[in-house]
């Protein structure tokens, strides 16, 4: 009997091959269809994602042990050897014997016997190179993680960042980032999550650079089932993401513009500093991703977040003293969350987002009191939609002006320009982006 882990990660992954969709959507669909198990589901969404995180490398690995070039084999073919590649060479999990065994079987139900057969020689091919040299695998990742990404993209880092720093980069993105979680202070001691944490299983330790972060170091699996969760005492938010929140700087009773808001972490930790006298306007173009936020009400139980749907291209919006802007971007600096961005963006992307990111800066500008200040950041490393992209802001717009981010910030947080930087392998956060923009009075 075919596992059905597998089976689904297989079907995702082919689809996935076709149409590129974002796969934390696509799994989502496929679970409630099947009505799959934690588990199952937990075991699916650690196959899809870490098969895409390496999928190039894995691609490089089967040519050799195949002849064959990886766009020659069909796709649902392709997926069941990719899965295979990975469960035998790379998953901690899953032993030997049985990565070959279910990925013939899988081979042989999902297609042929012909196709089960082809499964077995390449994938008894790669384990027989691996037993020659028990560190092959290892070395092609250390030698050539460029292999992992899109050609256009390393490329454009190597011009970027120069040979060493994209090395680093794409290392670093090679590893299932840690999950880190943002204690809710006003209800809750550090000490006191740490210690109900472990209650939990849960081991943690605390961030050097932000002290109401966590980073879990074990049992992640078991967060979102912890009463602290349920309660909005914890949030799992990356410490990248705060320190956007620490550019806005909220203060009690203050209301606050957080336009493309959702999923609304951000706007959540606003809201805890601005307190129940203070308010936070969060708005989002997508219905579905509003409804997200909403929802998400239920469980923190904040009441000073008010949701609407809302183009900030050309909306109304109340005027403020401060707003945000978590501008939509190519997020090539979550790669490490979210592995499929890679592979989805293309370099043409760049150009219509950072048309759309001016769009949004400019129309909220209108917005934004004298005196105040306005928050522009992205989860993007690429210079056209951050630093290249305000500074075009600022030449356009004479009544705003930057202000450095140093005195918000740790030092090495921040860049000799004053913008927020995180470059993922230093900070070992996400990679992102935040610049300060304040209008004259």
């Amino acid at each position: 009997m075919v596992d059905l882990s597998r089976q689904i990660s297989v079907d995702v992954l082919s689809s996935f091959d076709v149409n590129y969709n974002q796969l934390t959507v696509v799994l989502n669909k496929v679970f409630s269809k099947h009505g799959l198990s934690i588990s199952k589901q937990q075991r699916s969404r650690v196959i899809v994602n870490e098969v895409i995180r390496r999928r190039g490398i894995l691609d490089y690995i089967i040519e050799k042990c195949s002849s064959k070039k990886i766009e020659n084999i069909q796709p649902k073919l392709r997926a069941i050897i990719r899965v295979g590649c990975y469960e035998l060479l790379f998953d901690d999990v899953t032993p030997s014997f049985a990565a070959i065994h279910s990925a013939v079987e899988l081979g042989k139900r999902s297609i042929n016997k012909k196709a089960g057969s082809m499964v077995n020689a390449v994938l008894r091919n790669i384990q027989r190179e691996q037993q020659k040299n028990s560190g092959w695998s290892e070395s092609i990742i250390n030698n050539r993680p460029e292999l992992a990404f899109p050609s256009w993209l390393i490329q454009k880092w190597n011009r970027q960042f120069g040979s060493d720093v994209t090395k680093k980069l794409s290392m670093h993105f090679l590893k299932n980032p840690p999950m880190f979680l943002r204690v809710n202070e006003t209800l809750l001691e550090i000490s006191k999550a740490i210690d109900l944490l472990e209650q939990s299983e849960i081991s943690t330790k605390p961030n050097k650079d932000f002290s109401n972060f966590l980073e879990v170091t074990n049992g992640q699996n078991k967060v979102l089932d912890t009463d602290l969760f349920r309660a909005g005492m914890i949030s799992i938010q990356d410490p990248a993401a705060g320190a956007v929140v620490n550019l806005i700087d909220p203060q009690k009773g203050e209301s606050i513009l957080d336009v493309c808001a959702s999923p609304g972490t951000k706007s959540l930790f606003m809201a805890h500093k601005v307190g129940p006298s203070g308010i936070i306007f969060s708005s989002d173009v997508n219905e579905d991703r509003v409804d997200k936020g909403k929802s998400d009400i239920k469980r923190h139980k904040c009441n000073n977040i008010k949701w609407s749907i809302l183009d900030a291209t050309k909306d109304n919006f109340p005027l403020s003293k401060k707003i945000l802007i978590d501008a939509p971007c190519t997020g090539t600096g979550v790669i490490g969350r979210k592995p499929d961005i890679k592979w989805r963006i293309k370099k043409k992307d760049i150009k219509i987002l950072k048309d759309l990111q001016l769009s949004i800066l400019n129309h909220m500008s209108n917005f934004l009191l004298p005196g105040g200040k306005m928050v522009y950041a992205t989860c993007s490393l690429e210079p056209e939609e951050n630093k290249i992209l305000v500074k075009q802001f600022l030449s356009s717009h004479k009544d705003f002006s930057l202000s450095p981010s140093n005195s918000l910030l740790p030092k090495h947080w921040v860049d000799s320009d004053g913008f927020l930087v995180t470059m993922p392998y230093k900070t070992k956060s996400d990679g992102l982006f935040g610049a300060v923009l304040l209008k004259k009075e």
